[in-house]
């Protein structure tokens, strides 16, 4: 399929079943399928609960769903799940991905944004790179699995910060 700016993209509310289907359908980073259990349904309702989360469509196709969780205010952790259907409309898919999270960062009043990048998974950096983030420092052996992670951060220097913990 060609990838066009004639499709249709939609940024919606996530919900839990997007997190599942993806997780079903095969998760883009690993590789891998999940058998749907109860932890899956628990972790997917757990941001659905949340609310700072999204679910990008191209035409009507599930590209990937994503969130923000906050870990204090103005400051918040990106999580990204992209389905194999990114690979059919990779112009389009970024750009819902890219639209969302800024509505997301936007709408939550954040100054800073970081995200955790596996080392050997370019396609992730590539995609933090262009959605604006910057490497501020390499964290070894801290994926579950050992795996050594960069970590990425996006600053909003336009956001006012003028709360205190």
């Amino acid at each position: 399929m060609i990838d066009t700016l004639a499709q249709r993209t939609e940024i919606r509310a996530f919900k839990a079943s997007d997190l599942v289907w993806i997780m079903a359908e095969g998760v883009k980073e690993f590789g891998l399928r999940f058998l749907p259990d109860e932890k899956i349904d628990e972790l997917a309702q757990a941001r659905e609960d949340n609310g700072k989360c999204i679910t990008g469509l191209v035409d009507g196709v599930i590209v990937g769903c994503g969130g923000i969780d906050e870990l204090w205010p103005g400051v918040g952790e990106v999580w990204i799940m992209l389905s194999y259907e990114v690979d059919k409309y990779p112009i389009r898919s970024y750009e819902v991905i890219r639209q969302g999270l800024l509505e997301l960062i936007e709408h939550n009043n954040l100054w800073r944004v970081q995200a955790w990048g596996r080392v050997g998974f370019a396609a992730s950096h590539t995609l933090f790179r262009h959605l604006g983030f910057k490497v501020e420092g390499k964290a070894e052996m801290y994926a579950p699995d050992g795996v050594d992670c960069l970590l990425y951060a996006r600053i909003n220097r336009n956001v006012r910060v003028d709360r205190l913990i």
